[in-house]
């Protein structure tokens, strides 16, 4: 089975299950040092569109529907705070909530404008790994890259990211302007790994014509379809051939013609030393380029609900030790997703990083960190990224 060569380990700071409970909740936001309201702070629920803004005396009221939830606040000169809790404990009173000063984001903010050819350089690698390459992605644009900090000098062959501010991004096939909290990137330009994540808010899109708003519509479903958000809905809700997902387990046999990075690691330097060795040149190259692993694909469908545990409160976690190949049959690729073969259907891998998530209703999992995406879900970024209180009917 060959997959794209392209890795993500894709991580997005929040869980969310909604369903159609709702609770209110009433806040203030207030300055740690002296109690002094904070004015027109920005406060959303990681990646939703359900968001609001404090007033002059630092209030705010939003519906919370039901499920667990990250809470974030976000205000200029003060530490950006998380906060997570279920909205069944959320009670009929007004919380208080505490930023403290950040000095250091206000010094950050004062990035020298000037950039030289390395930074646009590094800036179109960002792009291309964090916004991505499909459809919609080639149609988002981010309005303020000159506040990215960019650095490809710390760590070897590596591309590393930061903002001082909230990147903003303006996607015209999906309809939204993201706000994008980014807390960590990470390229291994020689693994070719990547390695993000942060909070996101959505907003839509104002002022569209009926045609527009038809084709956002269409775009935003077709997105959806065949998606990590998608095939985790699926897995809930325990249908996942109704969906259209083709599930096989997967186990990566340690190929045994290939010798260990210790005895190439050896040969290479009797190579290079000029010492006695049984293997030429040509030999040591063919060698060190056979996989470490070879591919066991089973033929039969999992079913995954057998992996599955309910427990008391309504958790729902999902074990798994070995690879999972995900074929989705209802949709083909994007255009611009390239193979050295053609592929008729969307084809992924996931490995579950330490054996189980838990997952929730909207198509969320926790930890964030734990799933690795290989292949097409792998290949799609923030570009075709959806909130999590999207709906498709």
């Amino acid at each position: 089975m060959k997959l794209g060569i392209s890795l993500v380990i894709f991580f997005l700071l929040f869980h969310v299950s909604k369903s159609f409970s709702q609770v209110t909740l009433r806040g203030v936001v207030e300055n740690e040092n002296n109690n002094a309201p904070i004015p027109y702070a920005m406060i959303f629920l990681s990646n939703t569109s359900n968001g609001t803004l404090s007033d002059s005396l630092g209030n705010f009221t939003m519906i919370i529907e039901e499920g667990k939830h990250e809470l974030i606040i976000k205000s200029m000169g003060f530490t950006t705070l998380n906060y997570e809790f279920d909205h069944s404990n959320i009670q009929n009173r007004l919380y208080k909530f505490k930023l403290a000063s950040n000095d250091l984001e206000l010094t950050e903010i004062e990035v020298d404008s000037k950039r030289d050819r390395v930074w646009y350089n590094n800036l179109e690698v960002f792009k291309s790994y964090f916004i991505g390459n499909s459809t919609n992605s080639m149609k988002s644009k981010l309005v303020n890259p000159n506040i990215l900090i960019l650095d490809d000098q710390s760590v070897q062959r590596t591309l590393l990211a930061k903002a001082s501010q909230d990147l903003i991004i303006e996607n015209t096939n999906l309809g939204y302007t993201i706000r994008y909290l980014l807390q960590t990137f990470e390229y291994n330009m020689a693994e070719k790994k990547i390695f993000y994540g942060g909070y996101s808010y959505f907003t839509e899109h104002d002022g569209l014509s009926k045609r527009k708003v038809k084709q956002v519509e269409t775009n935003r479903k077709r997105a959806y379809e065949g998606s990590s958000m998608h095939l985790l809905r699926a897995i809930y809700n325990n249908s996942v051939a109704e969906e259209g997902f083709i599930v096989r387990r997967l186990k990566k046999i340690p190929n045994i013609n290939r010798p260990s990075e210790e005895h190439l690691d050896s040969i290479a330097r009797n190579l290079r030393l000029g010492r006695p060795t049984p293997y030429t040149f040509e030999e040591f190259a063919r060698l060190k380029k056979l996989p470490k692993t070879i591919d066991q694909l089973e033929k039969k469908p999992v079913d995954l609900s057998q992996y599955i545990t309910k427990e008391d409160g309504g958790k729902i976690t999902l074990h798994f030790e070995d690879y999972l190949q995900v074929i989705y049959t209802k949709a083909k690729p994007d255009p611009n997703y390239v193979l050295p073969h053609k592929a008729e259907n969307q084809e992924s891998l996931i490995h579950f990083l330490n054996g189980k998530i838990e997952i929730y209703e909207n198509g969320s999992f926790s930890p964030p960190f734990d799933l690795l995406f290989e292949g097409y879900m792998g290949w799609l970024k923030t570009g075709d990224l959806l909130p999590l209180d999207y709906n498709p009917l």
